[in-house]
């Protein structure tokens, strides 16, 4: 059974300017009336996207967990119960955040994000005795942490998961020093963007960038402990450094994007959808590439029918 962790979940508000259209400012610099010709909400936070993709690849069951807060974290425990998916959530003060995310008429996305509530390390410890009560074998830890926590409370975490359970598959998706402290612990999987590889490897990195260059720096995070590292790269597709050494490309995929909110999660739930299913390592990279590119294609995270077109 998959576990997915989400410590900072959201209500995603997309918006969409006209065809043609910037962002506009006053003269000053302030900000003026913008107009949406269109908008949508969509229960977001990484983990929880991950979730929703492994529910409608396997329709197995697929346990989603985190802290939730006020109506806005009950709206999000209703979504994902209505998915199917089963919620281990805590309750916390505050408010679950919202987040602003419009593209304007040319295709450019600018995100405001909302900081969530105030989360204490007494929360962190209740979530830990929650989910150690679980039955799962895979877990996903992805995305931020509220602010407050400290850069080794996703350590804590998976660190007492795998004291309850020895052979649990650990995968990692989030940023900076938060990630580093987890390697130690050889997650399975961990699955950096170019950007973020980019910080956490001190190099300088952009999706133009060479093989080889994105080789030497998912070498260095897999001598760190990492067992395989996948890398989602936009427009340039994927690379995946496995354990056995293999270095894999998955060309990007050409198409109008919508928006690439949601890709990278679609990638990572996909990617090990397709192990699980028995593909080898570079057919499970191409398969994950297609299902994140058809994330990038669509409005919102694509239905289980679209994915389950894919081959």
């Amino acid at each position: 059974m998959y576990l997915t962790v989400t410590l900072n979940p959201s209500i995603d508000h997309y918006g969409r300017l006209a065809e043609g259209k910037k962002l506009v400012f006053n003269e000053d610099g302030s900000p003026a009336v913008n107009r949406l010709v269109s908008e949508s909400y969509e229960v977001g936070g990484k983990g929880i996207n991950v979730a929703k993709i492994l529910h409608r690849l396997t329709g197995t069951d697929v346990y989603a967990s985190g802290f939730t807060a006020s109506f806005t974290g009950n709206e999000i425990i209703r979504d994902v119960e209505d998915e199917g998916i089963k919620t281990a959530f805590i309750d916390v003060p505050g408010s679950t955040r919202i987040n602003l995310k419009i593209t304007d008429g040319f295709g450019n996305e600018t995100e405001i994000n909302g900081s969530g509530p105030s989360v204490g390390n007494d929360d962190v410890e209740r979530l830990i005795s929650l989910l150690s009560g679980l039955d799962y074998d895979t877990l996903f830890i992805s995305g931020s942490m509220p602010s407050n926590l400290d850069a080794d409370t996703y350590y804590k975490i998976a660190s007492s998961a795998l004291k309850n359970e020895p052979g649990l598959r650990l995968i990692i998706d989030c940023e900076g020093e938060a990630l580093m402290k987890c390697l130690p612990l050889n997650p399975f999987l961990i699955k950096p963007n170019v950007s973020e590889l980019s910080v956490l490897t001190g190099t300088k990195l952009t999706e133009g960038s060479s093989k080889e260059e994105i080789l030497k720096a998912a070498k260095t995070l897999q001598d760190e402990g990492a067992v395989n590292v996948l890398v989602s790269a936009g427009s340039k597709g994927a690379f995946l450094l496995t354990r056995r050494d293999e270095f894999y490309h998955a060309d990007g995929i050409k198409g109008e994007v919508v928006s690439t909110i949601g890709a990278g999660d679609t990638m990572l739930a996909s990617f090990i959808c397709a192990v699980d299913r028995g593909m080898d390592m570079k057919a499970a990279l191409e398969y994950a590439n297609k299902c994140a590119a058809l994330t990038a294609f669509t409005s919102g995270l694509p239905e289980k029918e679209s994915l389950l077109l894919i081959n």
